[in-house]
């Protein structure tokens, strides 16, 4: 895959809370959905407890993607080699990974389809 989870700093801390990504391949993130799922036993539940979808924007080989559980103010800055850290705010009011009941899951969905509301309407 094109980003990977590479882990997450200050565990269970919610002021710095914060998932690490690698982007390995340059693509656009916001093909890219992070969920956090239950996780039992040694695999992940399909159990979705919270969802973060990525803005659209170019990020390249190299580059780091940081998603904060806190609220907080997309951002980047760069980084050594010419690579760019890209700070994200999940916005949740606390630490979301304190415990090994949830995983975090990556998801590469750059189809999809929507409905609006109004759109929901039965048929007569």
């Amino acid at each position: 895959m094109n980003v990977q989870i590479k882990f997450v700093a200050d565990r269970g801390v919610p002021e710095h809370e914060r998932l690490v990504l690698e982007v390995r391949r340059d693509t656009d993130i916001g093909y890219f959905i992070l969920i956090q799922t239950g996780y039992e036993g040694s695999q992940v539940t399909i159990d979705v407890v919270n969802t973060f979808w990525f803005p659209y924007m170019r990020v390249n080989r190299g580059d780091l993607v940081v998603v904060y559980s806190k609220p907080g103010s997309d951002r980047q800055k760069a980084i050594r080699d010419n690579r760019t850290a890209y700070f994200f705010y999940w916005g949740q009011d606390s630490a979301i990974w304190k415990t090994d009941k949830f995983a975090p899951v990556l998801l590469y969905a750059p189809l999809w389809v929507g409905k609006a509301p109004e759109e929901l309407a039965e048929s007569a």
